[in-house]
């Protein structure tokens, strides 16, 4: 009987050494993120992205537009760049925006009211980068970062407050793109 006992109790613990937990794995694996950012600290994900890259021959220049949309806000940036070649190239960098009117990096969050997106501030800092570039597969990987600010008055039109919106550690994975030609 004791022998018995112990072979019971050795298989025992044998099974149980291959027992496995099943919030224990180490062969988890991660999916990236099509397109994603923080909203003042809350994350936002769209439900729909239109990344485009447009060639002007006419002004020689290529332009990245990338369009990010959820059923309340919108996240919209462009980034403008010379270029000579007929192509669906593009140069993977840092892009800063300024706030100038002939800036050649726009970003922008809009809230949707009545049924249009409205920009909720004034850009006041931002940069895209731009990380790599499948031109085979038409493919861009990026993050970008930028806030905007908008003054609120009163009847008499004196500034009561400052409403600052924040889009941090924004990014986008392998997001398709189409290349067209104006």
């Amino acid at each position: 009987m004791k022998k018995c006992s112990i072979i019971c109790l050795l298989l025992l613990t044998a099974l149980l050494q291959f027992c496995k937990k099943s919030g224990d794995s180490t062969d988890s694996t991660t999916t990236a993120v099509l397109f994603q950012a923080y909203v003042n600290s809350s994350v936002w994900t769209p439900t729909s992205t239109k990344v485009t890259l447009t060639y002007n021959a006419t002004a020689k220049t290529k332009t990245f537009s990338f369009e990010a949309d959820s059923t309340k806000d919108q996240i919209l940036m462009t980034i403008k760049q010379p270029a000579s070649a007929l192509d669906s190239t593009f140069t993977a960098q840092n892009y800063i925006a300024d706030t100038t009117a002939t800036s050649n990096v726009t970003l922008a969050y809009n809230k949707l009211v009545n049924n249009v997106y409205t920009p909720v501030g004034t850009l006041k800092a931002g940069s895209i980068n731009i990380s790599s570039i499948d031109v085979s597969k038409k493919l861009v990987t990026g993050t970008f970062v930028f806030n905007e600010t908008k003054y609120n008055y009163d009847s008499n039109g004196n500034i009561v407050s400052l409403t600052s919106t924040v889009i941090s550690s924004g990014e986008f994975n392998n997001l398709p793109y189409t290349f067209k030609r104006q």
